[in-house]
């Protein structure tokens, strides 16, 4: 879209531009190397598949730290997994997923508003590398970044070294960002002056020394599309229980047509919900959320529907990105692209009134959620923000499908007796919501009126005899938990034969 001269305008950092293949020379072996990157947007696409392939022939058994803002693309994770010994926040590749499993990669999952700012008090040690990627590098030498910020500004800060990856086949973001950097000890970390989704408090450019930046690449690989899958029946349903949800806190809290602002994590749900609320009497929707995706893009087209909208990252599918570029300009004027840990701050968070909306692997009966472990042990993602939503929101909505299919051809309940992992408490949610319906933990009752009410309202009517024999076989207590190992022992023997019985198109 635009060349490498038009989009570097500091002569200085102009003529620092070397082959992708020069400047994967700058790491090396124990290197902790931060980039840029959140949910498969704004990373650096030439570099890492370039680093991976220098390493495979020349250093096949180096290892490195990396840190990223969230999930990467598998053309960029991919690649370079077998060469990282370290890995956080957040992942979603499969082959690092399989290397954690095998104890070859260590991974430490982290709430994303408290890892930025845990990587400038230098928890995680020194950054010998940032590498990240940008849209325009400013004549004074400060950089305009993509379509996410993450942990970009942070990594800028903090690293011995730089490495500029300038992408010329996407527009010039600037305009876009809201950049500002933690305070770090002993600094006082003054309260951040934002009291609406549409203020920005900071720069819409990265300031940073750039004398650290030892080489600057080019790119021209748009960012790599996000599958979604059509709506199915059972998500229409989930989110249509959500806005009724949403109706009902109306006419109890006096909302009128103006929502408190939205959090929606990724995902097809998510994305349901999103095409139902636009359907739904509520006006000038605001988004304060982590990605801005797919289902958002029709409102942006709508002034009486949409007001604003602030996210750390765009997210889209190969239809979304498309759509997303003919209302680029929009978008400029009517999103603001922050730092993860501003997009995920609990004081903001708290103080605009945040609704938050989550998909969790699995609930359990009292409410308590498993976002990040599947049987408690095996590593999905990470749990990302939902910690830092759920924990700080207005209300917080924890959606699911109330059963899942697994590859043996069972189906499973995801309303549990017990979560195996848990990542939320009960403490921390306001509403489950299945296909079934919702079941509130709003007022003051006990938790096993709460499991009664999830157990008829959320869980698939096939599995609410279990669950109510093992809510009964528990006995008494305020959060009761079955310990007797034979009646356990008989009450999983009967869950599993019901899983392999589920009714078939039920």
């Amino acid at each position: 879209m635009s060349t490498l001269q038009e989009r570097i305008e500091n002569a200085e950092l102009l003529a620092k531009v070397v082959p992708v293949e020069e400047a994967v020379k700058h790491v090396t072996d124990g290197n902790t190397v931060a980039i840029s990157g959140f949910t498969k947007s704004g990373e650096p696409k030439t570099f890492f598949p370039a680093l991976a392939r220098h390493l495979a022939e020349t250093a096949p058994h180096s290892r490195i730290t990396l840190l990223s803002g969230a999930s990467l693309s598998d053309d960029v994770e991919g690649p370079m997994a077998p060469f990282i010994r370290k890995r956080g926040p957040y992942m979603s590749s499969a082959i690092s997923r399989k290397l954690i499993h095998s104890g070859e990669m260590d991974f430490t999952d982290v709430h994303l508003s408290a890892f930025a700012r845990n990587l400038m008090y230098g928890f995680y040690g020194d950054i010998d590398v940032a590498v990240v990627e940008v849209s325009r590098i400013r004549e004074d030498g400060s950089v305009v970044l993509t379509s996410s910020v993450g942990v970009s500004a942070e990594a800028l800060s903090r690293a011995r070294k730089v490495i500029l990856e300038v992408n010329t086949a996407v527009p010039d973001y600037t305009g876009f960002h809201d950049i500002v950097v933690p305070a770090v000890h002993p600094k006082v970390g003054w309260p951040l002056p934002l009291v609406n989704v549409r203020d920005r408090i900071g720069t819409p450019y990265v300031e940073f020394d750039h004398s650290k930046v030892v080489a600057v690449v080019e790119s021209r690989t748009p960012d790599h599309p996000v599958p979604f899958k059509a709506a199915s029946e059972t998500d229409r349903r989930i989110a249509q229980n959500v806005i009724d949800f949403l109706l009902q806190c109306r006419s109890q809290f006096g909302w009128g047509k103006r929502l408190p602002p939205i959090q929606s994590g990724v995902g097809n749900v998510a994305n349901a919900i999103i095409g139902e609320l636009y359907a739904s009497p509520f006006q000038k929707i605001r988004f304060w959320t982590e990605v801005f995706q797919d289902g958002m893009l029709r409102y942006v087209e709508d002034d009486a529907k949409f007001e604003n909208a602030s996210a750390t990252a765009v997210s889209f599918s190969a239809e979304g990105r498309r759509r997303f570029m003919e209302l680029f300009e929009r978008c400029r004027d009517k999103l603001v692209l922050r730092p993860m840990w501003l997009s995920n701050s609990p004081e903001i968070i708290s103080r605009l009134f945040v609704i938050a909306m989550n998909t969790p692997i699995e609930v359990d009966i009292y409410g308590h959620v498993n976002s990040t472990h599947i049987d408690g042990s095996r590593i999905v993602n990470g749990l990302g923000g939902s910690g830092d939503f759920f924990r700080n929101a207005y209300l917080s909505i924890v959606h699911t499908p109330s059963t899942r299919p697994l590859k043996d051809g069972r189906i499973v309940s995801c309303v549990m007796p017990y979560v195996r992992h848990i990542d939320h408490t009960e403490h921390d949610i306001k509403c489950v919501v299945t296909e079934h319906g919702y079941a509130l933990n709003m007022d003051i009752r006990s938790p096993k009126r709460r499991a009664v009410d999830i157990i008829e309202k959320c869980a698939h009517p096939h599995f609410r005899p279990l669950l109510h024999a093992y809510l009964n076989m528990a006995g008494a207590g305020d959060e009761p938990r079955a310990t007797d190992m034979k009646a356990l022992e008989s009450w999983w023997r009967d869950y599993d034969e019901a899983c392999r019985n589920f009714p078939k198109g039920g």
